[in-house]
């Protein structure tokens, strides 16, 4: 965070801790949702891990959705890596979809195209 917004938090009496978003925020908890395609990418990095996946819509066109995970620090506990997900794999997320409808989603779990789960499952923790 940088000092000037360290500074305006500070002076609205707002802590770091609280300036950290709620999953309820934005996504919707009641839409679970799973989609299938080819990883583009893994962003192991804070301050969410992050997939973005090639799905074939229900109309069979091209999407490209964004999924978010908890941190590193977390998935790490629970047996996750950055080799966990290798571009032009084939994996299922099983998740919670954002409340706009867009291509966006949080992970609840993962699983490789052998249904073998990556990692173990949590929950949409933060």
């Amino acid at each position: 965070m940088g000092l000037a917004a360290a500074a305006l938090m500070a002076a609205l009496g707002i802590s770091e801790a609280a300036a950290h978003h709620s999953a309820a925020l934005f996504y919707d908890m009641k839409d679970r949702i799973s989609i299938t395609g080819q990883v583009v990418r893994f962003n192991f990095r804070n301050p969410h891990a992050i997939v973005e996946l090639q799905v074939k819509g229900e109309d069979g066109t091209a999407q490209r959705w964004t999924a978010e995970t908890a941190a590193p620090s977390a998935l790490r506990r629970r047996g996750w890596s950055q080799e966990s997900l290798k571009p032009g794999e084939t994996v299922t997320l099983n998740g919670v979809r954002a409340v706009d409808g867009s291509f966006f989603m949080r992970i609840i779990s993962a699983t490789r195209a052998d249904g073998t789960e990556i990692g173990l499952p949590r929950g949409t923790d933060n």
